[in-house]
């Protein structure tokens, strides 16, 4: 048949003879040896850590030895070794501390509220003794989230002190021990102080404090942070004037709709919140307008500008309907038995 004919033809057409093959063996292997060539060519251009680190590796299967490793070039204060520094490091100084601080606020705090979250769940569904182990535990996670979290401000402070006096052009020399003192310093003082004196003044542990105590008293103000954290040895000598965080119950409802809160708004003058929509409609969803909180008593005058979403108001505020609910089918289940 001619399909088939042709379909034979153009496969011998595909198919090279066996001298072009060999004709072509000679070029393949020049372009194998200009491979190999450019191959070495680049060896030269790898970066001097790595030529390092291969001399080290040969030096140990020579010797037989171990050789002290080198530091590496992209540490943060070894970078800087221990030469005299001056105002032009400054900036380099300064851009280090503020790495601290970003990995504390968009890295490490992001924990906080995940533990909250756990140990209101354990607070609500976790009755007796069982339930007191369990939020010792998750309060145990909590102090160690927040010591970290002093720990990653240490490192920020010594380096934003050292910035400081490099701007006044103060020279200092000896910068590696002098960064690694001062943090140790401060964690050693940290280190030494009572429980109250660590996380009694943290909003973080306050909102954690305040997650559990609203799910086991409901509609109950709690008391200062310094009531839910055994005395200690040294607690006497805090200053009686100090303020103590505590005695706030959390409504979740909105002073316009005075239902619970829906895409909560709060003011950034007051710290009200307020339901997204109400709070627009009562702006007139106009960024000129101003008008006073309404929430009561509050006289602080608003307009949209001051407003910004709060997600984790929002999360809160729900959990806080459904527990409601809960509490109600709950009550209704009890009259029907009695």
């Amino acid at each position: 048949m001619p399909v088939a004919s042709s379909s034979r033809s153009s496969r011998r057409q595909k198919r090279a003879p066996s001298s072009d093959i060999e004709e072509d063996r000679p070029s393949q292997a020049l372009q194998a040896q200009e491979d190999v060539e450019m191959d070495e060519d680049e060896v030269p251009r790898r970066s001097k850590k790595s030529q390092k680190k291969e001399k080290k590796r040969n030096q140990q299967d020579s010797d037989g030895e171990d050789v002290p490793e080198e530091a590496e070039e992209d540490a943060p204060i070894p970078e800087l070794g221990d030469q005299p520094l001056d105002k032009n490091q400054a900036p380099k100084v300064h851009g280090m501390s503020a790495d601290w601080a970003l990995l504390r606020d968009k890295v490490h705090s992001t924990g906080y509220g995940f533990i909250r979250e756990v140990a209101a769940s354990v607070a609500e569904f976790t009755e007796g003794e069982k339930g007191e182990k369990a939020l010792s535990q998750v309060d145990a996670l909590m102090r160690e989230l927040l010591d970290t979290g002093f720990e990653l401000t240490a490192h920020e402070k010594v380096l934003e002190n050292v910035y400081q006096k490099l701007v006044q052009n103060e020279k200092i020399e000896g910068i590696t021990s002098m960064y690694e003192k001062g943090v140790q310093d401060m964690l050693e003082e940290y280190k030494h102080n009572t429980s109250r004196q660590k996380y009694a003044k943290s909003d973080q542990y306050q909102k954690f404090k305040q997650a559990i105590y609203e799910v086991q008293h409901p509609d109950s103000a709690m008391p200062p942070l310094t009531d839910l954290i055994p005395k200690e040895s040294g607690d006497d000598s805090d200053d009686e004037d100090d303020v103590q965080i505590g005695g706030v119950t959390q409504d979740y409802k909105c002073p316009l709709t005075l239902t619970i809160l829906v895409d909560p708004l709060t003011s950034k003058l007051c710290g009200h919140s307020y339901s997204a929509a109400a709070i627009k409609e009562y702006l007139n969803n106009s960024r000129n307008v101003q008008r006073e909180c309404p929430a009561t008593g509050c006289k602080k005058q608003i307009s949209m500008g001051v407003l910004e979403s709060n997600k984790d108001l929002a999360k809160r505020a729900k959990e806080a309907e459904r527990r409601e609910r809960a509490r109600e089918e709950d009550s209704g289940d009890e009259e029907v038995i009695e």
